[in-house]
């Protein structure tokens, strides 16, 4: 995403860092296993390809890849990465007026005109994937540390409330399911053709999230300029 390609954020336990050139070759090695290949839908792609990708993520206007590294990392290594976890942007569902049948009527000239409805916010699509490997142990809780720590920034820098939030995973992908879980997301609707769960946000009026409230939450949001040569 143009918007973030130079932002960094960081806490006392993780670097979420945009999505750069350097980070190709280790991502595609994760992505040659088949057991990663099933977890995320995906086909594996050709190293070209990969770069390809990481190029259009950059550029594209509705997404945002960004690796958790843990601290400290040199600026262009990625011995120590840990997963990656993004953000696409889908337009709100229309809403559905039982009093609207789609007819244009003509008014009364005296007539009031109905207000009209603010525009829905964009609907947040989120996954996250953290490949099995040494440097990640199990139950470290780095996993769920990186979804609060992005979740509080995307719904800030675009303001977009937290029901607007979800998450489609795959009916066998019980890590991923028992993380979104974890930090509150319920089951919205099951789509079986896809064996795939969409879980969502169940507070309505929610205008924070609820680790926002705890006791010294807090993140830095850095200032990371891309090189043209090397990112």
């Amino acid at each position: 995403m143009r918007l973030n390609e130079a932002t960094t954020l960081a806490t006392d336990r993780i670097v979420l860092r945009p999505y750069r050139r350097w980070h190709v070759p280790r991502y595609h090695e994760w992505m040659a296993s088949e057991e990663m290949q099933q977890a995320t839908a995906s086909e594996p792609l050709t190293m070209e390809q990969e770069y390809e990708m990481q190029q259009s993520w950059r550029l594209d206007e509705d997404s945002k890849s960004a690796f958790a590294p843990k601290q400290p990392v040199a600026h262009d290594d990625s011995s120590t990465m840990l997963g990656d976890v993004n953000l696409f942007l889908h337009e709100a569902d229309p809403e559905t007026d039982p009093e609207d049948d789609g007819l244009r009527r003509s008014e009364p000239e005296t007539a009031t005109p109905t207000p009209r409805r603010p525009p829905r916010p964009p609907r947040a699509e989120m996954e996250i994937m953290f490949p099995p490997t040494p440097s990640f142990p199990a139950r470290s809780g780095i996993a769920t540390h990186t979804l609060q720590v992005f979740l509080s920034y995307a719904a800030t820098e675009l303001r977009i409330p937290p029901r607007s939030f979800f998450a489609r995973i795959g009916f066998d992908n019980e890590k991923s399911l028992g993380l979104f879980r974890k930090l509150g997301f319920v089951e919205g609707k099951r789509v079986e053709v896809f064996r795939e769960v969409e879980l969502v946000w169940p507070g309505e009026n929610d205008t924070t999230w609820p680790w926002e409230r705890e006791p010294g939450w807090k993140y830095d949001v850095l200032t990371d300029p891309r090189n043209e040569e090397r990112d």
